[in-house]
């Protein structure tokens, strides 16, 4: 049975075993060209590209199929000769980039990666100019030398290094990847080694690439298989997470409407009992008490609506690694985000913070910020010698809306650095502090005009919120606390340069 299976084999090209795996690989041209479109992702156009390459090398051995006349044709014995150089040059090349960029060795390799694509990207000119000379020339063989002493040695050390490192990384694509590229460089070493034996290799030994080819081709499509359902799966991951936190949100703020309503009912029968002489006294005091406790649960309110808004913006700017795939930074940033949310979480539950831990929120926030722009985001911050942030009290959440419009409205289109300044000072004002949130972006004029462009964006209900907690934390303590917007503008040609909010606050102490 051993011997009718070989001689099966051996006769790939007549019995149609070479023409279908010629057939799945134009198939897989077709379909990872259909992903790339899709998905936008290189290392599906290299497959792609890599697969209609070798379907192209492989066509002229079929035989008894459509295309087998044309080829012993003096026009496809012509064209034979015209694509033999440049499919070997490309399938090699192709080959390359693909499990360059699918493992992503760029990351924790890139002077490795680096020097693969100036490779293979100096290399082609001087081999398709070679290519064109014995073309014009057939007697020349200066091709033949370029690639079995230069080419085939470099491509062998991109193979051997890439094969190395796609090894050392924990990944689990990784078994599919390597056990294709060990199928693919075994068949060549097995046809080597016959063409060795019998002086060149023979057209009944290709099926031993045939096999090779079938079999790296199918591992392939599975690893990029398992690399798009890992990549589904960190976005539905991330998404469920996003989804629970507004259902909290929405059962927090349900609660406080509840105890509201619950409150008020409660006042107004202890009023309605109270007899008219202490009624008049105790409605007072229950007045006082009641309008206290409405303030208090209104701001508790108002931050249960601020939450989700401000959680989402910072989904926003992790979301992207999952798009790409770059899982150390999403995982990363992941953490981060959650010990944002935990920050946040704390200090809804508190009037006042302190201006450390107000700081230290901005900071997480503007970091993730700033990685959604590529780490273009200069953060300062200036705290004057004499402030004592952990001694200082502030109310909770208050400069945020201020650093989300500083970056959302005025250093979104900014083009060139984008910078980022708190400054805390003391103020003119005896007991005050003036603290100080700048931007060099395109300034407030340039932004309404871009909001107006856009209908469907929103007008930004922060800056609303902010003003009615300030207005709350005036009332409560007899102080003035309270906040001024001023464009940045060039003295000379009046061009903007940015924003700077000023916010007045009195120093309440620990």
């Amino acid at each position: 049975m051993l011997k009718h299976l070989t001689d099966f084999f051996k006769e790939s090209n007549q019995n149609g075993f070479g023409f279908f795996v010629v057939s799945v690989l134009f198939y897989l041209f077709v379909f990872f060209l259909i992903q790339f479109f899709q998905h936008k992702k290189r290392f599906y156009l290299f497959y792609c590209l890599y697969a209609l390459v070798t379907g192209i090398t492989l066509m002229k051995y079929v035989e008894g199929v459509f295309f087998s006349d044309f080829f012993h044709s003096p026009s496809g014995r012509s064209f034979v000769a015209w694509v033999h150089y440049p499919t070997q040059l490309f399938a090699s090349m192709l080959f390359s980039f693909f499990v360059l960029d699918i493992m992503q060795l760029k990351n924790g390799h890139p002077k490795f990666v680096k020097w693969a694509y100036r490779a293979y990207l100096g290399v082609a000119p001087i081999y398709l100019t070679l290519w064109a000379v014995q073309l014009m020339n057939r007697r020349s063989y200066l091709i033949d030398y370029f690639h079995g002493f230069f080419f085939l040695p470099m491509s062998l050390i991109v193979f051997v290094g890439g094969f190395y490192l796609v090894l050392k990384q924990d990944r689990i694509i990784k078994w599919y990847i390597l056990s294709g590229m060990s199928a693919l460089f075994v068949s060549y070493l097995i046809i080597t080694l016959y063409s060795f034996k019998d002086s060149r290799a023979n057209d009944e030994t290709l099926y031993i690439f045939y096999l090779g080819v079938l079999l790296e081709s199918l591992l392939f499509a599975l690893a990029i298989g398992l690399e798009q359902k890992m990549v589904y799966r960190d976005k539905a991951q991330v998404q469920k997470k996003y989804i629970d936190q507004l259902e909290e949100n929405q059962v927090i703020k349900e609660s406080i409407n509840r105890t509201l309503s619950d409150e008020l009912l409660q006042t107004k029968a202890e009023i309605e009992g109270l007899s008219s002489e202490a009624q008049r006294e105790r409605t007072e005091k229950l007045t006082m008490k009641m309008e206290n406790r409405f303030a208090q649960l209104k701001l508790d309110a108002l931050r249960s609506q601020m939450n989700p808004h401000f959680i989402f913006n910072a989904l926003n700017s992790i979301k992207s690694y999952l798009i790409e795939n770059n899982q150390e930074k999403a995982i990363y940033y992941l953490g981060r985000f959650s010990k944002l949310i935990r920050g946040i979480l704390e200090s809804s539950r508190k009037d006042l913070v302190t201006l450390k831990e107000e700081l230290a929120i901005i900071e997480m926030y503007t970091e993730i910020e700033s990685d959604r722009f590529k780490n273009n985001i200069e953060y300062i911050a200036e705290i004057d010698d004499g402030v004592s942030t952990d001694a200082i009290l502030i109310p909770s959440l208050i400069l945020q809306p201020f650093v989300e419009n500083s970056i959302w409205h005025g250093l979104t289109t900014k083009r060139g650095k984008r910078r980022l300044i708190i400054k805390v000072q003391e103020s003119d004002k005896e007991d005050c502090l003036k603290v100080i949130v700048e931007d060099n972006g395109v300034g407030r004029q340039a932004s309404r005009l871009k909001n107006l462009q856009n209908p469907l964006k929103g007008q930004s209900l922060g800056l609303s919120i902010v003003q009615d907690r300030l207005d709350f934390f005036s009332k409560k303590y007899h102080e003035d606390f309270s906040y001024a917007i001023y464009d940045i503008k060039d003295e000379e040609t009046g061009k903007a340069l940015g924003t700077r909010v000023i916010v007045n606050l009195p120093k309440i102490m620990v």
